[in-house]
């Protein structure tokens, strides 16, 4: 490692973070990187639990902006200033405990140390959270009702099915034609249609009915369940994203060490890119090229071309990880 005069600028920039820091030269200015890095070699959970709220207050105007383009992009209620911060506060600390801090000793990961944006990276974390307590119906009460599932999931797909067999064909389908529909859309759209449990057979489309007790019988005991299929191939999926986004922090790390002069904006990284882009992949939906400049926080307009090519890159990348996958 090569050392550091100590009257140089880099050394005056690494005196506001901790004395075991292990960030990269470029991201030493960058925002809420010192306090963080600080927060992150403290050992002491009192005193960590004592800077954090230091942080917090002393950014408080910064936060706020944060919290109002989550309320922004998430249809939060702008009047409600505590739900968005209590989000705010649960993304920051999964990502101290689950992302920055080093599991295996003391210090800081990989993944910090190559960080710039980091309030761009808790604005996205925020939105991730709400997104998910959305989905399991914390948000709007409906917690514990059907939805979200890969039955629900289904359900939806196949509405769709039903709405463009009507467009198109110009009547409604039956059970035959929309089963045989929706299918074929599915083989046609998806990577492996049958692994994401999306496809349907004459059984999916038969309604609940109520059975009489006093039935002995139970002619219609099949109707009473209705049966939600795991996605059996979630898990692997989930493991082989976890590869593509290590390898985008790699190309990301090979990008910045290649760099001879420190860019004078924050650059957008292929491993944000990815994220973003799979953050719904169970829910097979993923976001437009101008969706992810808003998730993202794209504004200017050199960086929405950045999203573009990096998104090209991820895709490129993404094809090689699951190349062993095929249609059956």
């Amino acid at each position: 490692m090569t050392p550091i005069a100590l009257d140089s600028p880099i050394h005056t920039r690494k005196k506001r973070h901790h004395h075991r820091c292990e960030c990269e030269r470029d991201t030493l200015d960058s925002p809420w990187k010192a306090e963080l890095c600080t927060i992150l070699h403290t050992g002491d959970e009192e005193k960590a639990q004592t800077l954090l709220d230091d942080f917090l207050n002393a950014h408080h105007g910064e936060i706020e902006q944060v919290i109002k383009r989550v309320q922004y992009n998430a249809h939060l209620d702008y009047r409600d200033r505590v739900t968005p911060f209590s989000y705010f506060g649960q993304a920051l600390l999964q990502m101290i405990t689950n992302r920055w801090r080093a599991k295996d000793r003391e210090g800081t990961t990989q993944v910090f140390n190559h960080s710039h944006n980091l309030p761009s990276i808790l604005e996205m974390e925020t939105r991730y959270c709400v997104r998910e307590d959305r989905k399991r119906g914390l948000l709007d009460g409906s917690a514990g009702l059907p939805g979200g599932s890969a039955h629900e999931r289904k359900k939806r797909l196949l509405d769709k099915s039903r709405q463009l067999f009507e467009d198109e064909k110009g009547h409604a389908a039956t059970d035959d034609e929309i089963v045989a529909f929706h299918n074929e859309r599915m083989l046609a759209t998806r990577k492996d249609a049958a692994r994401q449990s999306v496809l349907i057979t004459l059984k999916d489309l038969r309604t609940q009915q109520a059975v009489p007790l006093d039935d002995a019988s139970l002619a219609s005991e099949e109707r009473l369940t209705s049966v939600d299929r795991p996605d059996i191939g979630a898990f692997e999926r989930e493991q082989r994203l976890q590869t593509l986004f290590a390898l985008c922090e790699r190309r990301d790390r090979e990008v910045q060490e290649a760099r001879t002069r420190p860019l004078k904006r924050d650059p957008v990284h292929m491993a944000d890119v990815a994220r973003a882009y799979f953050a719904r992949h169970l829910e097979g939906e993923y976001p437009t090229r101008r969706e992810l400049v808003e998730e993202l926080g794209a504004t200017e307009s050199l960086r929405r071309r950045e999203v573009g090519s990096q998104l090209n890159a991820v895709l490129q990348l993404a094809r090689t990880v699951f190349s062993d996958y095929r249609e059956d």
